[in-house]
């Protein structure tokens, strides 16, 4: 047995209202019509809904348990119905954001939040890992939207590439924290806390220093941004980190600077072309574009 939606909407709307009348003049009938759909409802379910007494419509003992059901059964289809509102609207599921630890720490943080304000339903999940690993979950693996640093092979998914300004980060009192500009000279001699050299960010940092014809005095090595700025903060020496990790960090006491010659930290976030990317994934890289665009607080904004 199959009940007509508009049959049980009718027999709700005679049930609140107690009259045929006004049911039909609130559901936009005529009389006879809502009183056909009393009928049909009667034979479906094989018991009266209704007795008439003192000339008003009064729900029958079947007919109040029926009701009660009803009112159940109504209350699902109504969730229902916003739930497949929210998933056309890519406002429920589930997004799996792969990335290499410094995005990990520095950008997605502040951008989950924002994203979560505007899809409550939506569960995020995200990996940390190299952004070799990163990339070996594309295509067709459980990530939706992948971080990484570049060079990324592009087959099989969509790219947007990225180049992210990096800036100078010395401890608070260092010589050089009153110059509005660093330059690889201004801090000749100085330890280096270096990336390592088998990132091409590392390698462009070093190149720095070294087409100044200046020594590169590196001290300790490390793979990643976060390490590098505790250790600056702490006094072990200088380097030079992508802006989103200083901006992150500077609440350790770094000094903040703009650094010349220009470095770039390139960063790759990509989708697989096959499936595409689901409503909540496509929301995510709209925030992510516009965040990344953006930028982090200009090195000028940040306190030494």
């Amino acid at each position: 047995m199959r009940f007509d939606i508009k049959l049980l909407d009718g027999f709700l709307a005679v049930m609140e209202n107690r009259s045929i009348t006004r049911a039909a003049a609130v559901l936009g009938l005529t009389q006879p019509a809502v009183s056909a759909q009393m009928s049909r409802l009667e034979a479906l379910t094989g018991f009266p809904l209704f007795e008439r007494a003192g000339g008003r419509l009064r729900p029958t003992a079947e007919g109040r348990q029926f009701h009660e059901e009803v009112l159940r059964a109504m209350g699902m289809i109504d969730r229902l119905a916003l739930k497949a509102e929210a998933i056309r609207g890519g406002r429920t599921g589930r997004l799996v954001v792969a990335s290499h630890p410094s995005a990990s720490i520095s950008i997605l943080p502040d951008l989950v939040p924002r994203f979560a304000e505007t899809h409550p339903d939506v569960v995020v999940r995200m990996i940390n890992r190299s952004s070799e690993a990163v990339r070996s979950l594309f295509p067709g693996g459980p990530a939706d939207i992948g971080i990484a640093e570049q060079p990324v092979d592009s087959t099989g998914i969509e790219v947007r590439r990225y180049d992210l300004a990096c800036v100078a980060i010395l401890p608070r009192g260092h010589r050089a924290a009153g110059r509005p500009v660093i330059r690889p000279a201004d801090l000749a001699g100085d330890p280096v806390v270096a990336m390592t050299p088998g990132r091409l960010i590392g390698h462009r940092i070093r190149s720095a220093w070294t087409d100044a014809g200046l020594d590169f005095p590196m001290v300790l090595e490390s793979e990643y941004f976060s390490t590098i700025c505790r250790l600056v903060a702490n006094g072990l020496g200088v380097s030079v980190v992508d802006a989103w990790s200083a901006s992150t960090f500077r609440v350790e006491g770094l000094v903040v600077r703009p650094f010349l010659p220009a470095v770039a930290y390139q960063i790759a976030v990509f989708t697989s072309i096959d499936p595409p990317p689901t409503p909540p994934a496509r929301a995510f890289l709209q925030l992510l574009d516009a965040r990344l665009r953006a930028g982090p607080p200009l090195p000028e904004e940040i306190p030494a």
